[in-house]
């Protein structure tokens, strides 16, 4: 359940105490793959990238930050669902089936 909610709450104060050392372990890691020819692409937070040295830098950006709230409510949304299905024993459950079950999740917030 690394999604979950009780997960989320957490990660900044764990983000806080271990991204000294994962920032430095990737920048070290990533010299080292430079240096042997490779090309390295680094994906996370702006915040937490720009700690890593490159000349090489770029950043994606959305016209509508929303869309980060609906893939995150999508993402819990399917994941009740699954729930859902698994104590129902349905392996493969229909389009209405999902339909149904997503309906009645979304009833319930």
């Amino acid at each position: 359940e690394l999604k979950a909610p009780a997960v989320g709450k957490a990660i900044p104060t764990v983000a806080n105490v271990t991204q000294g050392e994962v920032v430095k372990f990737v920048a070290e890691a990533t010299a080292k793959m430079s240096a042997a020819g490779l090309t390295v692409l680094i994906e996370g937070r702006e915040a937490t990238v720009n700690h890593i040295p490159t000349p090489h830098r770029f950043a994606l950006t959305l016209s509508d930050t929303a869309v980060i709230g609906q893939r995150r409510a999508a993402q819990r949304l399917m994941a009740s669902a699954k729930k859902v299905f698994e104590a129902a024993n349905v392996q493969e459950p229909k389009g209405e089936d999902i339909a149904a079950v997503l309906k009645m999740l979304v009833s319930y917030m």
